[in-house]
Formats: C-alpha cells, structure tokens, sequence
C-alpha cells in the first residue's frame, strides 16, 4: 500500500512538473472602452489608460516560515494634462479705398429672352441616348407649351430611335423600350 501511495505521488508528480504553462488572452472592445487580457492586463477608455505587468513567479520556501516573492506593484500611466493656449490676436483690416459708386441705368428694363426649348423633332436629332436618368423640357407637339420631361435609358445603345408626330421611342431590344408619348394631359414615359 506504502508502496502504491509512493508511485502515485511520483506519478502526479511528474505530470504536475511536466505540465506547460498556458497563457490566456482575451480582448474585449466596446464604444471608447479596450480591455486587454493576457500578457499583463490593459484597459483604455477616455481618460483612462491603465497598464497591469503580468505577475511574476510566486516561490514558496517548504523549509521555515513563508516567503513569498512578488513582482513589483503596478504602475498606473496617466496621460498628461493637456493646457489651453489661447490663439494670438490677428491684426485689424486695413481700410480699404471708396470704391467708385455703380452706374445707375434708369431706362426701361430690357425683355428677358426665354430659352430655346426644343421641338420633339429638334430633341430627337441632337439627344444622345446614353445609360442614366434624363429631365428635359420639350415643346409639347399636341399643346404646343413647353413641358417637362423625366426618364430612364438602360445600359447600351439602343438599336433604334423611332419619332412620330406624338411620341418618341428608343428601342434597345424587342423586349426593352423606353418610350415618350405626348398628350394633350402632358406626357406618359413607358420603360420596359
């Protein structure tokens, strides 16, 4: 029995001695707030930035009384106080010379010239169809009155470009079309 007691002691001995030292670390973030786990402990948030070394080997002395020998106690880091330094005073403007009075016209205001806006004709001959989103105002050819305008064209070219007396169609594929028809409501934009 002695001798069991003695080989099983040995055993969990050597397993004990034999053991490696794992070494566990763990980062927590949250908004402002960084703890760090393992090498020693870290913790950062506003203000605040605190630095723990890991402790070192702790020996015990199976002869006498207890002696324990510990790591030195943890240094706290403070960031340094920061100081406001006022800005320097910036020097007044120079005065500046009378500037000559502006030429006042009293004769009668001149008419304003309204822009040129295009006929469905003129539209389809200077537009470009390119991929995007358009808003254009074109005479409507049923009131006659400027209207506006807002469509899409797909990718590519189109295959053709149809005008009609009352509307405007670009063809891209025998099932992708956009077309604009003019009525005397104002417009319809019909994109397939």
């Amino acid at each position: 029995m002695k001798r069991t007691l003695i080989i099983s002691a040995a055993v969990v001995a050597a397993t004990l001695g034999l053991a490696s030292v794992s070494e566990a670390q763990v980062f927590i973030r949250a908004p402002f707030v960084r703890v760090a786990v393992g090498d020693g402990v870290g913790v950062r948030a506003p203000f605040v930035n605190l630095y723990v070394p890991p402790a070192g080997p702790t020996y015990y002395s199976p002869f006498g009384p207890r002696i324990i020998y510990t790591s030195p106690p943890p240094v706290v880091v403070m960031p340094p106080a920061q100081s406001f330094t006022p800005p320097a005073p910036q020097p007044l403007p120079l005065p500046q010379p009378p500037v000559n009075p502006p030429i006042v016209d009293n004769g009668p205001p001149q008419p304003v010239q309204p822009a040129q806006v295009p006929t469905l004709e003129s539209f389809a001959k200077t537009f470009q169809p390119k991929a995007g989103s358009y808003e254009v105002t074109i005479i409507n050819p049923v009131t006659k009155q400027p209207t506006n305008v807002r469509f899409n064209l797909p990718e590519g070219d189109p295959r053709r470009v149809i005008v009609n007396r009352y509307s405007i169609e670009f063809v891209y594929t025998l099932r992708q079309w956009t077309r604009i028809e003019f009525d005397r409501d104002g417009v319809v934009v019909t994109t397939r």
